[in-house]
Parts: structure tokens; C-alpha cells; sequence
């Protein structure tokens, strides 16, 4: 009785270590395993936001800004899609379309002008700076973006 009692406490204690293992997996190393087993490639990683049930990564590739869109399923976080690329050496704009979200994203990827704000459909997008050369705005919006505005700030 005690070895069949050992035997399972030990199943169950690698069970849960394995278990555990991959739920430790942050959500950057969920992208990469992802992106590995698509056969994606990327250069690096700007900026993860989570919103409501998913994930968006803005990643790099080629001078390219790219991103990308992971569900949570169960409890993991998986591929879903991506959209569109913009050159990095220039002022870029993405955006989403019809993509059965319950959101829409705009973002605008450096700039010209020293100091700008970023508005899409009358709302200030979010500034993330990667490096001195390198930012990024994004908005998230109930209704399809259609272009963005630019505003110097003084």
C-alpha cells in the first residue's frame, strides 16, 4: 500500500511540475515557440499589450514594424494572425480592418517632427519609445481607424 501511495504521489508531483513548467512560459516566450513553429522570423521584440483576450506584439523584422495577434485559448496563448509590415527608416501607418476582433488598432510607426502627438479618430494613441530612433503609437478603437492626425507639441 505505501509503494502503490509513493508511486502515485510521485506521478501526481510530476504532473503538476509539468504542467506548471509551461504555464510559467511568459508571454514572450509563448511568441517565440509560436513564431518557431510557423516558421516566422523576427528581429526583435518592440512592445507586448494585452487587451481583453488577446495578446498584440509589435515586432520587428527585416527594417520592417510588424504585428502580431495571440489568443488566449485555454489557458495558452496562441498564434492567431498578423497584419501588414511598415518601414521602420520611415513614417509608417497600420491598421486593422474587419478581423473579427471586438477591438480595431491604428498604429503609426516613427514620425517625422521632433515632438508629436498622435491622435486616431480624435483620441491620443499611446506612445511607446523603443530607442531614440525608434517609436511607436497605437490607438485602439471601436470603429474601423481611418487615418491618424499629427500634432506638434511646443
Amino acid at each position: 500500500m505505501k509503494k502503490i501511495s509513493f508511486f502515485l504521489m510521485v506521478m501526481l508531483m510530476f504532473s503538476v511540475m509539468g504542467c506548471s513548467q509551461y504555464e510559467n512560459k511568459s508571454i514572450e516566450e509563448q511568441f517565440k515557440d509560436s513564431m518557431n513553429r510557423n516558421g516566422m522570423h523576427y528581429d526583435s521584440i518592440w512592445h507586448i499589450e494585452v487587451k481583453d483576450n488577446y495578446v498584440i506584439i509589435f515586432y520587428e523584422n527585416e527594417k520592417k514594424l510588424n504585428i502580431g495577434f495571440m489568443e488566449n485559448y485555454k489557458g495558452k496563448w496562441r498564434w492567431k494572425f498578423g497584419i501588414g509590415s511598415a518601414d521602420i527608416d520611415r513614417e509608417g501607418y497600420l491598421a486593422s480592418g474587419e478581423l473579427g476582433l471586438p477591438f480595431y488598432l491604428a498604429v503609426v510607426v516613427n514620425p517625422t517632427g521632433k515632438d508629436v502627438r498622435i491622435k486616431v479618430l480624435g483620441k491620443d494613441a499611446k506612445l511607446v519609445q523603443i530607442s531614440p530612433n525608434k517609436k511607436l503609437w497605437f490607438a485602439f478603437t471601436s470603429k474601423p481607424p481611418n487615418g491618424y492626425k499629427k500634432e506638434e507639441i511646443n
